[in-house]
């Protein structure tokens, strides 16, 4: 098979790939490795391997990289995309881990060999950009406001010597304690909301944010986008919710809502960054829409 692998190129995990990886797919594959340079370099790489008709995409890196590519992917106009492979070489990798993919070569060798990829939803995403424009996005794993995009604008901030483990601790912590839950409506397919929310979320994947489960019986290829909705529930009591969220359990709570569904629109009286796989994506307002059965997965 004629392979493109788009390498993170600033992956701590990169000396392990080309020791312990590349030697085992080159074995079977015929691969071409590119590694990304800079900001959204991996959304040209993507364009670029379509353009030159490889036969499947690797993704290797974390649920940014895996972003930028989709990103890439669906940004060319052609009816019939290479497969996409995923090779999680990221410090959280929750879309990988919600399909049980792992950084083995084996593994990869034998999903590939076995050229039955999986046809994925992927969620569409229309927000504004930092001048105001209307701006159009996909992500395959959660798209989120409140927290989350706190979290993201938190990290960029922080240097990056401290490495991703460090930096996505430090702001995580310094979210927890100065993020208040923001006014937030919603409107879904079937139902409405408006109130003061800590965290919605929206997942085509099981977690976001390093194994935090807001949807842990999503499946990827099932037709609807799964929800989460903390609104004010108190902070002392939300850091015990995360802990539990961790162990997947369902949080039982008048303040907590689990919904789903295929469109979404969401507004607010302040300006709300909103994310997507770890990435800020614009400002609200924004849509959401789930694109069924959109690219070909070996998993």
């Amino acid at each position: 098979m004629k392979i493109f692998v788009i390498l993170n190129g600033v992956s701590r995990k990169k000396g392990k790939f080309y020791r312990a990886i590349l030697p085992g797919l080159q074995a079977k594959h015929d691969c071409t490795v590119a590694e990304t340079r800079y900001a959204g370099h991996a959304i040209q790489l993507a364009r670029e391997a379509i353009h030159q008709n490889f036969e499947c995409i690797i993704s290797a890196g974390g649920d940014g990289t895996l972003n930028q590519v989709i990103n890439g992917m669906l940004s060319v106009n052609q009816n019939q995309l290479p497969g996409l492979a995923i090779l999680p070489l990221g410090s959280g990798n929750d879309f990988a881990g919600s399909c049980g993919l792992k950084e083995d070569v084996h593994q990869l060798n034998s999903l590939l060999n076995a050229k039955a990829p999986v046809a994925t939803d992927v969620g569409q995403l229309l927000c504004r950009d930092t001048s105001g424009k209307e701006s159009q996005k996909f992500f395959f794993n959660v798209a989120s406001v409140g927290m989350g995009p706190a979290t993201v604008l938190k990290m960029e901030k922080l240097p990056r010597w401290l490495g991703s483990d460090m930096r996505y601790l430090l702001a995580i912590l310094h979210t927890f304690f100065t993020h208040r839950p923001t006014n937030l409506s919603i409107q879904a397919d079937t139902w409405n909301w408006s109130g003061k929310a800590r965290v919605w979320a929206m997942a085509n994947g099981q977690s976001f944010g390093n194994r935090i489960y807001i949807a842990p019986q999503s499946k990827s290829n099932d037709g609807i986008l799964d929800t989460f909705l903390a609104s004010d529930v108190p902070l002392l009591k939300f850091l015990i919710y995360l802990q539990q969220l961790k162990s997947k359990k369902i949080l039982v709570d008048t303040k907590v809502q689990y919904q789903h569904g295929r469109h979404f629109e969401m507004s607010s009286s302040e300006r709300l960054a909103i994310e997507a796989d770890g990435e800020i994506q614009g400002y609200l307002p924004a849509k959401v829409e789930l694109l069924s059965n959109r690219i070909l997965i070996f998993r």
